[in-house]
């Protein structure tokens, strides 16, 4: 019963994923035409960061603020965190948005390669059919646009965002690793984000100096800070606290199936700007979310047994 709660734990845990990181998307998008890209993920760090200190505070008092991890795993654990949202934003940057969404679909099996190669574990039993299914519920997102009509273009960013998966995977393997048995998912995630925020106020303090980007500060309208701002607690923040439950849980491989599920979130946020979906994205959408729930049921009845 309580390996079920557990799995069930991840589960919504790996649900809030999804949609934090489907909200992202578009905003990610909106928001690069206001700020430029360092000096954005500075922002958005610094408030994911903060939110987890107050969040870790409240759960766990003051002294997990303290860091006792070295200084060589906390620098590193930062910068494969910092790198990944710098790639990840470039490619979503350079992207057109059909293209984009095919490429991520591709996203576990880069995921699961990174985590054969760098650990040498076998896939879990299931896996093929999941992906399988996230696979196709993925297609099925993409050529929605592809029947909609309209020209589709490779902008280049599609390799930058698949290639930003094995960043991300590295991150998560590291982040299970590189902490003391018992050390709660909540701290791992506020000290990687912590390692990630001087990473990126660095980059961006050093490109604003130089005068190749635009200080984040000159954009005055509310309403797209706002968005940064909210963005940036729920996906960067909450979002990459929520994803340590689920790899931890699931292992990086399942948990990256859920991927998969971001696109169909991301048209559901994406409806406040005024796109509705259309069969195929609903269909799609069910179609990945199958693969993960047949995931997780394969876990549940491995644990009843």
């Amino acid at each position: 019963m309580r390996e079920h709660r557990h799995l069930l734990g991840a589960f919504a845990a790996m649900i809030f994923v999804g949609a934090s990181w489907g909200a992202n998307v578009p905003v990610s998008k909106v928001m690069l035409a206001h700020f430029d890209l360092i000096p954005m993920s500075a922002i958005r760090t610094s408030v994911a960061a903060a939110g987890l200190a107050v969040l870790l505070m409240l759960v766990e008092g003051s002294r997990a603020l303290r860091i006792e991890l070295g200084l060589r795993r906390f620098a590193m654990l930062g910068l494969l965190m910092a790198s990944f949202f710098f790639v990840y934003t470039l490619g979503l940057q350079f992207s057109n948005p059909i293209s984009a969404a095919a490429v991520q679909v591709a996203g576990p099996l880069v995921a699961a390669a990174t985590v054969r190669v760098a650990t040498g574990l076998r896939f879990d039993p299931g896996f093929p059919v999941a992906l399988a299914l996230t696979l196709v519920g993925g297609g099925i997102l993409a050529s929605s646009s592809l029947v909609a009509g309209g020209p589709v273009s490779f902008g280049g960013g599609e390799i930058i965002l698949l290639a930003s998966n094995t960043l991300w995977t590295m991150y998560s393997l590291k982040a299970q690793a590189w902490f003391a048995v018992g050390v709660s998912q909540l701290h791992r995630a506020f000290v990687a984000s912590l390692s990630a925020l001087g990473w990126a106020v660095l980059c961006s303090a050093a490109l604003i100096a130089l005068g190749w980007s635009r200080s984040p500060f000159d954009e005055g309208d509310p309403w797209v800070w706002t968005q940064l701002l909210t963005v940036a607690l729920l996906a960067s923040g909450l979002g990459g606290y929520f994803w340590n439950i689920g790899a931890s849980r699931l292992g990086v491989a399942i948990a990256s199936l859920w991927v998969n599920l971001v696109p169909f979130f991301a048209v559901l946020w994406a409806m406040g700007y005024g796109f509705m979906p259309n069969a195929y994205q609903i269909v799609g959408g069910l179609v990945a979310l199958g693969g993960v729930v047949y995931m997780q049921w394969r876990k549940l009845q491995a644990s009843r047994s």
